[in-house]
């Protein structure tokens, strides 16, 4: 066999496949999986229905198709957050609480084959549920409002988070010994990389130069997180007031008459403070550039997408978490020219 084969499938992937996939757990973990997210589907279907009819807005029946994506997308990113770490995480601790990690080393499998091989087994499950989600999200054609390629690029972000996840969770496994703490661990990981990084622009946000030519944007550490990218392709539109320090004053208090703004073909919105008796009050106040379009405005990613930002840095972590997996995981070995220490003698 060649070596792309031999690296795509070895013995520990033909052994995870036939151990996962003949036991009763992987068909009900697809049929719950399904029937939560069209469940999820087709309760918001439902909801949105009775609040058009109530409101006689017949119009909203066009935000529809992109309403039921964006919460279809970040519920199937919730679900994977969940079943992903469960999948890796015992992978290698299960191998040392069974004692037969040792039969692993002994083969000609070096360490870096065997972590490929419990990753690949347990990423494909996921990729199975990825495929099996397809059909429920094409239903969301049917109300238009989006297109194929913010389905393809939410998908593209779902699989390299879960990923992303799947690898921290192996790179756990071969951290401790147990599986209960590797666990808990990667669900840690987890935790951090989806809510963590959206905390951070929270508690340290960007602060905003009123007289800047760019739209302030998030934090850079906030792209770990898919959530950002999954609503801006959900919403095919910029992210507003967040990670922003002052991000939603819009509005500036001026104790008079209110503020009279206008915008220069640079796209720098300046406001005049008006006076009690309808006046112009000296000085200017410029308000910051409002982020237009779904590319990041300013920053490390200055002109990316962010999607691209947030695949980019998660690869480069999975990397990283994959290289230090395989560091953990190799056997210790003596070197041939160190001898063992003599017995003593007894009489």
């Amino acid at each position: 066999m060649n070596p792309i084969a031999v690296a795509l499938w070895n013995p520990i992937v033909a052994k995870e496949y036939r151990s996962r996939m003949r036991t009763w757990r992987s068909p009900v973990a697809m049929t719950v999986y399904i029937l939560l997210l069209g469940g999820l589907g087709w309760a918001i279907f439902s909801s949105m229905t009775f609040t058009a009819r109530n409101s006689f807005n017949a119009g909203q029946g066009a935000n529809y198709g992109q309403g039921l994506f964006l919460y279809l997308v970040l519920f199937q990113m919730v679900l994977l957050a969940f079943i992903t770490p469960a999948l890796t995480a015992g992978a290698i601790s299960s191998e040392r609480e069974r004692q037969t990690i040792d039969l692993l080393f002994v083969t000609k499998l070096p360490s870096f084959s065997i972590l490929w091989g419990k990753l690949l087994a347990s990423m494909s499950f996921v990729l199975l549920l990825l495929l099996l989600s397809v059909p429920i999200f094409s239903l969301v054609f049917l109300f238009g409002g989006i297109e194929l390629d913010q389905l393809a690029a939410a998908f593209l972000v779902t699989a390299v988070s879960a990923l992303t996840l799947g690898i921290i969770g192996i790179a756990c496994s071969t951290a401790f010994r147990r599986t209960l703490p590797a666990t808990v661990s990667a669900y840690g990981a987890a935790f951090i990389l989806l809510a963590g990084s959206l905390l951070f622009g929270l508690l340290f946000p960007t602060d905003i130069d009123p007289n800047a030519t760019a739209a302030p944007a998030p934090p850079a550490v906030t792209y770990l997180s898919p959530i950002l990218p999954l609503i801006t392709i959900g919403t095919n539109g910029p992210v507003n007031n967040y990670g922003v320090r002052n991000g939603n004053n819009n509005i500036y208090p001026t104790g008079g008459g209110g503020m009279a703004c206008s915008t220069t073909p640079a796209g720098v919105q300046s406001c005049y403070p008006i006076g009690p008796n309808g006046a112009f009050s000296k000085g200017i106040v410029a308000r910051p550039v409002q982020a237009s379009g779904t590319t990041i405005p300013s920053g490390l990613f200055t002109g990316w997408q962010y999607w691209q930002a947030t695949v980019t840095m998660q690869l480069m972590l999975s990397l990283i978490a994959l290289i230090v997996g395989a560091i953990l995981l190799s056997p210790i070995r003596h070197l041939p020219w160190r001898r063992r220490a003599a017995a003593p003698v007894t009489t």
